[in-house]
């Protein structure tokens, strides 16, 4: 009897706080990602399924009805044997302000595919955030891609490697 009572107790808290809008001002946002990509092009099989992890920190503020993000963040992917894009970036992202937060972003920077190999990348892509208070939660979609390089050298990027990644996320803002 007691774990039922228990149960429904943490059910109504959490559908209680889900009632008030986020009352979040501007500050430190931190945030992890987990994330399964498929490629789309590359050196590996195409339509190649990967899995893994990312985190990024920023600064939120909020502008009105919206909140823009600058963050700074880095992930690693495991698409295949071959390709594993371990990248750092910068970026942000725009939302919505609510209990409800549709949001779009975009990075650019820096990825290793390989033990040397390494090339520019970008992200675009959007997400849907429930908040409450502090705490976000959500589920993002986005493109993702590493760019060939014009330098031909051993540690370049020949051809480019392109997935689109499909995740959850949680986030704290401070």
């Amino acid at each position: 009897m007691r774990r039922p009572l228990f149960l429904i107790s943490a059910i109504t808290g959490f559908g209680v706080a889900g009632l008030f809008p986020s009352t979040a001002r501007a500050g430190l946002s931190v945030g992890a990602d987990m994330n399964v990509g498929v490629v789309t092009s590359g050196g590996g099989p195409l339509g190649d399924v990967g899995s893994g992890l990312g985190g990024r920190i920023g600064y939120r503020a909020n502008l009105g009805p919206f909140a823009i993000t600058p963050e700074v963040g880095g992930s690693y992917l495991r698409l295949n044997a071959i390709e594993t894009p371990m990248r750092g970036v910068v970026g942000g992202r725009l939302a919505l302000r609510g209990m409800v937060q549709p949001s779009i972003f975009a990075h650019y920077g820096l990825a290793i595919v390989q033990a040397d190999v390494r090339g520019p990348t970008y992200d675009l892509g959007a997400a849907v955030d429930l908040s409450a208070a502090i705490v976000r939660v959500g589920v993002h979609a986005g493109y993702v891609a590493v760019q060939s390089t014009s330098d031909r050298g051993t540690y370049s990027v020949y051809t480019p490697l392109e997935w689109v990644e499909l995740g959850l996320h949680a986030g704290l803002g401070f």
